[in-house]
């Protein structure tokens, strides 16, 4: 029994260390008391200790049910528990990093993507430029490809959204009007700083914080007209840091065309 209880009071303890350092982690790089690499480092800490936190749990869960005894019960369940999901946070962002492609900017229109302009000054300093990233090579299932290519390979329902919004040709009907303005109202419910917006040339520039470790993207929004009836919305997403952003970037254009619709 005492061993068992033991064991339920190691567990809390690794739960403990390893919530407090990865909170740590999290929150030291918004902070600027370490680069997102160096949080990144502190997070596999934080894990290691939960990891360790689980697997004890998991001796004490064994024992308690092998004798039928449930000493140490409050402790054991709120360490193995607790210890699982500090585990699973940097886990599924290994588990992201390892099947996404080692991209960090995603954009509806390869061809002719929106571009930063009015967010240039707040780049200054930034690990990824601001130009287009979509000619250049990256290795993506083992085989050398474009960004470009990479973005359709992994993420082929990203795509332009069109919107036929003058259906009888109404002479005082400016669909790319209507749509710039539902766009920018779109952009502000999703979360986005807005940083600049031009209804004359369709654009609007924002940047958008992760919840981990605060990481900026930016992003460029571009509406323009569909034929003469119709408009559409073009946008463009940009990590400022890394080269793999585990889907974070798509995932963001995914959200906000699925909120323009």
């Amino acid at each position: 029994m005492r061993s068992q209880n033991f064991a339920a009071i190691v567990s809390l303890a690794c739960f403990v260390a390893g919530a407090g350092v990865t909170l740590v982690a999290f929150h030291g790089v918004p902070a600027g008391w370490w680069d997102y690499f160096t949080g990144l480092e502190i997070l596999a800490a934080g894990a290691a200790a939960g990891l360790a936190g689980a697997a004890i749990g998991g001796l004490w869960l064994a024992r308690a049910l092998a004798r039928n005894d449930s000493a140490g019960w409050k402790f054991g369940a709120l360490g193995l528990a607790g210890a699982l999901v500090v585990v699973f946070v940097p886990l599924n962002q290994l588990r992201l990093y390892l099947i996404s492609p080692p991209i960090h900017d995603i954009s509806t229109d390869p061809e002719n993507p929106p571009q930063f302009d009015a967010l240039l000054p707040f780049r200054t300093g930034a690990e990824n430029g601001p130009e287009y990233d979509g000619p250049k090579l990256v290795t993506y299932g083992g085989k050398a490809m474009s960004v470009a290519a990479a973005q359709k390979k992994a993420y082929p329902d990203i795509k332009s959204y069109p919107a036929l919004l003058n259906p009888r040709g109404a002479p005082d009907v400016h669909p790319v009007n209507i749509l710039f303005w539902r766009a920018f109202e779109r952009a502000k419910q999703a979360g986005f700083a807005i940083v600049a917006y031009n209804q004359h040339d369709g654009t609007i520039e924002a940047t958008h914080t992760s919840f981990w470790f605060d990481q900026v993207q930016d992003v460029a929004i571009r509406v323009r007209p569909a034929g003469k009836i119709g408009a559409r919305i073009d946008i463009r997403v940009k990590s400022r840091t890394g080269t793999n952003d585990m889907g974070m970037s798509a995932q963001i254009v995914r959200d906000y065309l699925r909120s323009v619709h």
